[in-house]
Formats: C-alpha cells, sequence, structure tokens
C-alpha cells in the first residue's frame, strides 16, 4: 500500500529573506560600480602611503588640514610638471614612433635570419599593428583622442581629490565603518589596521623608488645607445616594473626591437643592461628599500600575477601584492585561535628562513621536526647534528 507524500513545510524568517536581498543589492552595486571601486581602491592605497608624510608635518606643528593642503599642491605641481614638460616630448616621440614604423620595420629586416621565417613573420606583425584594421578603426573614431584625454584627466582627478578626502576625514570614517565590527574584535582591527597600513605603505614607496630608478636608468642606457623613442621606452620601464617577474620582459622586448633599427650590436647591449639591472635590482635595490615588510617568495608572486591578473588584468596583478604581504599579519592575528600552534610555528620559522636562504626550517617541516624555539634546551646551531643524530 503506498503512502501518502509528505508535506514539508519550510519557513524563512523575514529577517533572513532581507538579509539575503540585502546582500544581492550589495553584489549588484558593486557589479555596476567596480570601476569606481578599482579608482577607490587605488585612492586608498595612495592614502596609506602619504599619511606618514602628513603625520610627519602634523608632529611639527602644522594642522592636519594645512598638511593635506599642502601635499594637494606639491601633487598638483606634479601633475602640472608631467603636463608641461613630459607630455609633450612624450606626444612628439610616440608620433614620430607611428610615423617611422615602416622606416624602422626595413632596417630591422635587415638583421633578422632571411632563413628565419617565423621570427620574420613575427617582427613584420609587430611593425603593422598600428595599420592594422582594429587599431585603426579605434583610432579613426570621432573625437576618441579627445574623449580618452577627458576621461584621463576626469580618473586622475578622481583619485586624488578622493586621495585627499581620506587623508583629511579618513579617520572619521573608518570610527564609522568600525562601528558595525562588533566590539569583541576592535581590538583585533586595532592591532590589524596598523601593521596593514605598513606594508602597503612599504609597497608604495618602495614601488615607486624601484619604477623611479628603472626609468631613469633606462633613459640613460637608451639615449647613449641613440634608440629612438626614448621617453615612451623609459616611461614603459618605470611602468613594468611595478610587475614582478614578467614585467622584465615587458619592458626589454620593445627597447631591444628598437635599438635593432640602430644596429644589432645596440640590441644585445640593451637587453644586456636591462638584464643586468633587473637582477641589481633583484638582489641589491629591493632588499634595502622594502626591507623585511614585504617578504613574499617569487612563486608566491607568481601565483599571485596569475590569480590578479586573470580577475581584474594587469592592475588586478599589482593590487595583489600588497594583499598576499599582509596575509601573515591576518594569519597571526584572525587566525591563530583556529589554526593548530604548530601551523603559526612552522608559518613563522619559514618566514624568517626565507629571509636568510636557509633550509634548516624547510627541512625540519619535511621531516616532522620541531624548530629549535619548540624545543628546551636546543638552539638553532645544534638543529642540524640533532637532525642527523636522528631526534
Amino acid at each position: 500500500m503506498l503512502q501518502a507524500p509528505q508535506r514539508i513545510d519550510l519557513h524563512l524568517p523575514t529577517r533572513t529573506i532581507l538579509k539575503v536581498l540585502v546582500a544581492a543589492l550589495l553584489v549588484w552595486a558593486v557589479l555596476r560600480l567596480w570601476p569606481e571601486v578599482i579608482f577607490l581602491s587605488i585612492s586608498l592605497l595612495l592614502a596609506v602611503a602619504f599619511d606618514p608624510v602628513v603625520a610627519w608635518m602634523s608632529r611639527r606643528g602644522v594642522s592636519r588640514s594645512v598638511s593635506v593642503m599642502i601635499l594637494a599642491v606639491l601633487l598638483v605641481a606634479l601633475v602640472g610638471v608631467f603636463v608641461a614638460f613630459v607630455l609633450p616630448p612624450l606626444v612628439k616621440q610616440v608620433a614620430d614612433l607611428v610615423a617611422n614604423f615602416p622606416a624602422f620595420r626595413d632596417r630591422v629586416e635587415q638583421y633578422l635570419p632571411h632563413d628565419d621565417a617565423v621570427l620574420r613573420k613575427i617582427v613584420d606583425q609587430i611593425f603593422l599593428l598600428p595599420s592594422s584594421p582594429d587599431v585603426a578603426a579605434e583610432v579613426n573614431k570621432p573625437l576618441i583622442w579627445g574623449r580618452m584625454a577627458v576621461a584621463g584627466i576626469m580618473t586622475t582627478g578622481f583619485v586624488l581629490i578622493t586621495t585627499l578626502y581620506l587623508l583629511l576625514d579618513g579617520k572619521r570614517l573608518y570610527a564609522w565603518l568600525l562601528a558595525y565590527v562588533p566590539r569583541a574584535h576592535r581590538e583585533k582591527m586595532a592591532e590589524t589596521v596598523p601593521a596593514v597600513s605598513k606594508v602597503v605603505y612599504a609597497y608604495v614607496r618602495g614601488q615607486f623608488l624601484t619604477s623611479l630608478i628603472f626609468a631613469v636608468f633606462a633613459a640613460i642606457v637608451l639615449r647613449i645607445l641613440k634608440v629612438p623613442a626614448v621617453l615612451p621606452l623609459a616611461i614603459l620601464a618605470g611602468i613594468c616594473d611595478v610587475i614582478p617577474v614578467v614585467g622584465i620582459i615587458l619592458a626589454t622586448a620593445p627597447a631591444a626591437l628598437l635599438a635593432l633599427t640602430v644596429s644589432p650590436t645596440a640590441a644585445a647591449a640593451t637587453v644586456g643592461f636591462y638584464v643586468a639591472y633587473h637582477l641589481f635590482e633583484t638582489y641589491f635595490i629591493v632588499p634595502r628599500v622594502y626591507g623585511n615588510t614585504l617578504r613574499l617568495s617569487a612563486l608566491a608572486v607568481l601565483l599571485a600575477l596569475v590569480v590578479g591578473g586573470t580577475l581584474q588584468g594587469i592592475l588586478g596583478a599589482v593590487m595583489v601584492l600588497p594583499l598576499v604581504a599582509a596575509y601573515p599579519i591576518i594569519e597571526r592575528i584572525w587566525l591563530k585561535n583556529y589554526l593548530a600552534e604548530e601551523v603559526i610555528a612552522d608559518h613563522n620559522a619559514l618566514a624568517e628562513a626565507a629571509e636568510t636562504g636557509s633550509d634548516e626550517a624547510v627541512d625540519a617541516v619535511l621531516q616532522g621536526e620541531k624548530h629549535p624555539e619548540e624545543r628546551p634546551g636546543v638552539t638553532a646551531a645544534a638543529l642540524p647534528e640533532r637532525a642527523r643524530s636522528g631526534d
């Protein structure tokens, strides 16, 4: 005998339904306003980077509002200097580069192997880019350059103004947002925000210095080698320096290609100087500029670039790095009660070992051993001997 199907009643509280609707509305708003969210994130990074400057002036008796005003004048002056002295020659060199592309292609083809059809095809396609239908269609759109200029000015103005407002009134905004956090977690927030701000400040300051140094170095090298379009290539080098690992490839390829219009020797010298500088920056400049604040392995950087680049292109690849560097802070403050003590100890030991290049902590983790600080009476110097003895 068949039983009648049972009826199941599902009751959802009105509060739960409202929460789901509000969450869906927030997701929809973020997706619609995603470009503005990106620009706001850039402003937040800049505000964190400039806050120590404002704090330095405030400690010397200058009010915060006046300090922000002074910073605003300096930033506007810097933009004015760029527009007045850098933008005109930059536009001229780019225009000359595009106009002389056919002549540059003929010079480069003189030095290419005649039996390498693939290489010649690649170079030919590169030099045909300005005259390709897709590029020509974009360039020939009505008022395209005017719209791009207006969009660039508006974006720059939005980012600068938002940065200044965050510096001036960011503390109140942070306090207003902090009110949503339960009081039991505010002590953790008070510890997290300064630590993460320190990481972001070190990243922005260090990246600005390394990009500036690479741009100046590239300009000097290219000027000496008489490579065309020195200014665009130097600016490209500074921008590509922001992208770890692959940035040097993106900066070297066009510089070497244009250097080949001068001579194969100039192209080889350009590649050699760029690679030598990259090694010098990686092993000498970066450790001194960033210090121990951004302790990221090359593999972690590469994985972060893949994830950030997939989600948001080059901008995402750049902005994801300080977030990855801040993870140890999140783990130490927020996750320590949810992770085993061994996990925290292993991660701390591995982070310290990454600074010195030692493999002792790595071997200890792989072999399931305790670290010296976890062993009573055992020092770091005694660890290898104890490990060999089978302890």
